[in-house]
């Protein structure tokens, strides 16, 4: 069955537009989002083609500690972990199916939950998010994205309304984003088990310390990382557990990374 990146959710504990600001510092281009009232958030948004990165905060605490969505119950839980990376969306046009497979392996589930957001010049933007738990681990897997729009709808307005434009640090495509996991062994497996992905050969990064495998997905591949030595990997995982941590951006040019940009990290 079909599946893509979709998003990196950046948790935020100030403005979204002044995370917008200070990506934008570090040469992205970035955008204010818009509000989520029914769940009490707000966002901004950089994006690489359709894969893009939401920075995510809470706007009315009292409706958002209210909220039954899984992610806005995370971004809530988690405030005491501080910002940084929190959570990843895969893309499909194939929700329902999804939805079989996942309760065939035994997973609970929470939706497929309907989601809308009204742009400033009054279109409602709406889509449909799947979230999945394993009773057979506590790794927590991503959560699936269906977009009422057309990939290629999509991706046209968003041009033309600006939001996907050239960045000018020369950024092009958003390759990878990086899990901290305790067992890479056990972690691919689980990722086999529940999406079908397969990884390549297992690989030392001496800049994270870790060892770890890439898993292909189009738009960005996921890439699971065990500390193997003090370094990035072994210092989120201590920090927040098993999450995302990273993102790869390629690019055109040599750029000055890695940032460090609200907790999150942004490599080439």
């Amino acid at each position: 069955m079909q599946l893509s990146f979709d998003h990196l959710v950046h948790f935020v504990h100030r403005p979204p537009a002044e995370a917008a600001r200070l990506f934008r510092e570090a040469g992205f281009h970035a955008v204010t989002g818009g509000r989520h009232t029914h769940w009490g958030t707000w966002n901004s948004l950089s994006y690489f083609g359709l894969s893009y990165v939401e920075f995510l905060a809470v706007e009315d605490a009292a409706v958002a500690g209210r909220s039954d969505n899984p992610l806005i119950a995370q971004l809530v839980a988690e405030h005491e972990l501080g910002e940084g990376l929190g959570q990843i969306a895969l893309r499909t046009s194939e929700m329902d199916r999804w939805v079989e497979r996942f309760r065939a392996l035994g997973l609970k589930l929470t939706g497929p939950v309907d989601g809308s957001r009204t742009r400033d010049d009054g279109k409602t933007l709406r889509w449909r998010m799947l979230f999945a738990e394993d009773p057979q681990t506590a790794r927590k897997l991503p959560f699936l994205i269906e977009w009422q729009e057309t990939d290629e709808e999509r991706q046209a307005d968003l041009t033309q309304r600006g939001i996907i434009a050239p960045h000018p640090n020369g950024a092009a495509e958003l390759l990878a984003v990086g899990f901290a996991v305790a067992n890479l062994d056990a972690a691919a497996a689980d990722w086999t088990r529940w999406f079908g992905l397969q990884g390549g050969e297992v690989f030392t990064d001496e800049r994270l310390g870790a060892r770890c495998l890439s898993l292909a997905l189009p738009g960005g591949s996921i890439v699971l990382c065990e500390p193997t030595q003090p370094g990035a990997a072994q210092q989120a995982l201590a920090a927040s557990g098993e999450r995302p941590f990273f993102a790869k951006i390629g690019a055109a040019n040599a750029l000055p990374l890695p940032h460090d940009i609200c907790g999150g990290i942004y490599l080439t």
